[in-house]
Order: C-alpha cells, then sequence, then structure tokens
C-alpha cells in the first residue's frame, strides 16, 4: 500500500499534464494551479471510493432464497463479501485523501508566500 501511496502524486501530476495538453479548463498558468489540479484528481478518486458503496442494499436485485442460480454458490456468504469490499474501498479512499494533502499544504504555502 506504501508503494501505491508513493507513485499517486506522480500519477495524478501526470494525468494533470495530460489533460491540461488537450483541456483548456486544466491548463495550469502557475504552480499552485497545477497543484490545485493535482488536489481535485486525487480527492475526486477518494470520493468515489468512499461513497462507491454507500447504496449497497440496491446492488442485488435478486432474492437468494428463491433465484436458483444462487445454489451454484451454497455456503458464500454475499453480506460478508461486500462488507470486505466497502472496507477495502474507504481504506484505499483514505490512503487517497491523505495523497492529496501534501499537494493540498504545498498549495497553501505558495498562496501565501
Amino acid at each position: 500500500m506504501t508503494g501505491t501511496f508513493m507513485r499517486l502524486p506522480w500519477v495524478a501530476a501526470l494525468i494533470v499534464f495530460i489533460l491540461s495538453r488537450y483541456i483548456k479548463v486544466f491548463k495550469a498558468t502557475s504552480l499552485s494551479d497545477f497543484l490545485f489540479f493535482v488536489m481535485i484528481v486525487i480527492w475526486a478518486l477518494a470520493k468515489l471510493l468512499w461513497e462507491g458503496g454507500v447504496n449497497s442494499e440496491i446492488s442485488r436485485y435478486d432474492d437468494p432464497v428463491t433465484d436458483k442460480v444462487y445454489g451454484m454458490v451454497k455456503g458464500f456468504d454475499f453480506g460478508e463479501d461486500e462488507q470486505n469490499r466497502n472496507q477495502q474501498n474507504y481504506k484505499t479512499g483514505l490512503v487517497l485523501f491523505v495523497a492529496g494533502c501534501p499537494a493540498f499544504l504545498a498549495l497553501l504555502v505558495i498562496q501565501f508566500l
């Protein structure tokens, strides 16, 4: 997990650099603009992961008791699997949030100097 944490700002910076070539809104005229866009990209991904499993009750439409397909996976605990997935998404979202903090702090330092 720490390897991903260290590479993430570089990946976000590359995404912002590529977007700045093709999308005018992402055109960074200063370092503070670039850091802001990097922070936005990282925190947007964190938001997607944090909120991805909120409405998990509507993710399964079938009734496990009446549907014959669930007979093929007898003994599999769908609730536990979904809980594990949501927990992993939350942890990854937290890592993404923390990865965006250095860009935010650098942005504040540059802005107020």
